[in-house]
């Protein structure tokens, strides 16, 4: 009989039932591949699996899948891996931060664990440095969504495709009403995303809920299972690198952003950006947030192997 231990994690937040939930198995060097998807399937979740490290230089790995397929990375499932292995023991925060490399599918990436002055951890990862594609205009945005074009826009500044670790279309907004909207025609919001080739498409928009955040966010990628989500690591690190790029805030060598999300779905989410540029260029992006562990179970089955030799 297997049993494997696993955590339910709310990334994004600082307390249970915010936040976007992640189910993080913390010891599954035992595990198949076979068996991480149907793991990551009874629990109707994305799920990270923690490893041993195979690269060197690494101190932990991470594989990330959904009920699909796996994933090279998560944004909001490394912050609840990490708030589950802080909750654990497994890596001790520090006031001055505990630096920890993390091994994924995008390559190794720096993690930093922090106590804040309310003894809260804080985890920062810096994801990989953006890719700036093509521009997409802002009707074919437009006809997918149901709006306007004219309120697909920032000043002179329009629809982009952008990765961090993730391919998707930046859209700016110029209103609150727009970007509140119900944006129900799913069907064509997943036909753009297959044309165009990326995995989503990311709103942002400056007029935000919480006067003190920068900006207001939503990620929507509905080939991947359901049509918005919460909060996305790699969606706010790309959405994060356009607003430095286009400097839709003041220019600095680091430019900190302070977004919201999740609204729309009735848990509120909020996350900082850091955009480091050298002579213009962004060399990295660090998403830093918190998690709350939610659930603490374990899965008891029995393998196939062992049920053939029974």
């Amino acid at each position: 009989m297997a049993i494997i231990p696993f955590h339910i994690v709310d990334a994004f937040a600082d307390r249970p039932f915010t936040g976007n939930p992640a189910a993080i198995i913390p010891n599954a060097s035992s595990l198949t591949e076979a068996e991480m998807l149907q793991i990551t399937d009874e629990l109707s979740m994305e799920a990270g699996f923690v490893l041993p490290p195979a690269m060197p230089g690494a101190d932990v790995r991470l594989r990330f899948f959904t009920s699909r397929l796996e994933a090279n990375l998560s944004g909001h499932v490394v912050i609840a891996a990490f708030a589950s292995m802080a909750d654990r023991g497994f890596f001790k925060p520090t006031p001055g931060g505990t630096n920890i490399r993390l091994e994924t599918g995008s390559g190794i990436l720096p993690v930093t664990l922090r106590l804040n002055s309310k003894g809260e951890t804080l985890i920062s990862v810096e994801l990989p440095a953006p890719r700036f594609g093509e521009p997409v205009p802002a009707q074919e945005v437009a006809a997918a969504l149901k709006v306007d074009p004219d309120y697909l826009r920032l000043g002179d500044h329009g629809p982009q495709r952008i990765s961090c670790g993730f391919d998707q279309i930046i859209v700016p907004v110029s209103n609150r009403q727009t970007i509140r909207g119900p944006f129900l025609d799913t069907a064509a919001i997943a036909s753009l995303t297959d044309r165009r080739g990326v995995g989503g498409l990311t709103l942002i928009c400056p007029e935000t809920i919480d006067n003190d955040l920068d900006f207001h966010c939503r990620f929507f990628h509905p080939k991947m299972g359901h049509n918005e989500d919460i909060a996305s690591g790699t969606s706010l690190a790309a959405a994060a690198s356009y607003i430095a790029d286009r400097q839709l805030m003041p220019s600095t060598p680091i430019t900190k952003i302070l977004t919201e999300q999740g609204h729309s779905l009735g848990r509120p989410t909020t996350a900082q950006l850091s955009v480091n540029k050298t002579h213009d260029t962004i060399t990295g992006v660090t998403l830093t947030a918190s998690g709350a562990v939610v659930m603490r179970g374990s899965f008891h089955f029995t393998r196939k192997s062992q049920m053939a030799a029974n």
